[in-house]
């Protein structure tokens, strides 16, 4: 007997929505760094991701002698970013003729496979390119609806989490930028930039960018310099570069002719726990002759620390 809705619904629920959800989160450099078990926040819920910021302004605590007498007065050195959730959706669907045209239960699994990892390819860039945006409809997806990502993080005019940079210039993150005048990268600038984001133990924990600029920070790199990444090797992204003992990753999102150094101890991805890559099927659709299945996903890129988050742009690339 061939296969029917419900059991080409339940054989790809078993077996191919989990590799889906495994092919979003893990094959791309810097979205698996986010999606590691202790990186990924999961959240219970509210009507917005709220952040803890630490303001790092004296308090009233300080040295003293014997007998003085101590300050009791309060102290409001925390406040929170408030971040939006975004929501994020791909539907597979299959109709009962491209069913009937696949003869045998093979044809029937190879056709929903091929159904699902093309739903698997658009949520992920879907994904990435949120990642990789400023919020709004002029970069990334293209929407306000999608994740505040990067281009938001360390940008030093715009309002994030809710916190304006006047309210909080301490917080704003670092760029360094050429004034939209390009230059040859040198290891000079990255070490700059690499700095300026480091205080004491605080420094950034990986560094992301195009294959073009990569191409330029290999080509700095001596032969016998070319460390590579052994942490990245584990995450399945062997060939990873190395500078000052943090991976450089390659993403094509990436603002474009930019490094980023990015300081993960204060960079996250918050997901609603009920919400998490979540599956909702329909077997028959009430107005075709369809099955659907949709995959749901709720959350933000969280950073409650922008002052350790850092860009390098204006970096010249070949043609």
């Amino acid at each position: 007997m061939a296969l029917e809705f419900s059991q080409i619904t339940s054989l790809t629920e078993r077996h191919f929505i989990p590799r889906l959800v495994d092919g979003v989160y893990n094959s791309k450099a810097f979205t698996a760094r986010l999606a590691r078990p202790d990186k990924m926040q999961m959240k219970d819920g509210g009507h917005e991701i709220l952040a803890p910021v630490i303001n790092s302004q004296p308090g009233v605590g300080g040295y003293f002698d014997d007998l003085a007498t101590l300050d009791t007065s309060r102290t409001d050195n925390i406040t929170a970013s408030k971040h939006q959730w975004r929501q994020l959706y791909e539907p597979i669907r299959v109709s009962r003729k491209e069913l009937l045209q696949n003869n045998g239960d093979a044809a029937k699994l190879s056709l929903v496979k091929s159904k699902v990892q093309i739903a698997e390819k658009q949520f992920k860039e879907n994904l990435a390119l949120g990642l990789f945006s400023d919020g709004t409809a002029g970069s990334g997806a293209g929407t306000t609806d999608q994740i505040d990502g990067l281009q938001s993080v360390v940008s030093t005019s715009s309002t994030y989490g809710g916190i304006a940079v006047a309210d909080f210039a301490e917080w704003v993150a670092i760029d360094k930028s050429n004034g939209g005048t390009d230059r040859a990268l040198t290891l000079n600038l990255m070490q700059a930039a690499f700095g300026a984001a480091s205080e004491d133990d605080e420094k950034p924990s990986v560094a992301v960018c195009r294959q073009n600029v990569y191409d330029q920070v290999w080509s700095l790199y001596q032969p016998h310099q070319r460390l590579m990444s052994e942490e990245m090797h584990k995450l399945g992204f062997p060939n990873t570069l190395v500078f000052n003992g943090i991976p450089l990753i390659v993403d094509s999102h990436c603002k474009a002719q930019t490094i980023y150094f990015l300081n993960e101890e204060y960079l996250f991805l918050a997901v609603h726990k009920d919400e998490n890559m979540r599956k909702e099927t329909l077997e028959r659709l009430e107005t075709s002759n369809s099955m659907l299945m949709r995959i749901f996903w709720m959350g933000n890129l969280i950073c409650n620390n922008r002052r350790f988050q850092a860009q390098l742009g204006d970096i010249e690339v070949a043609a």
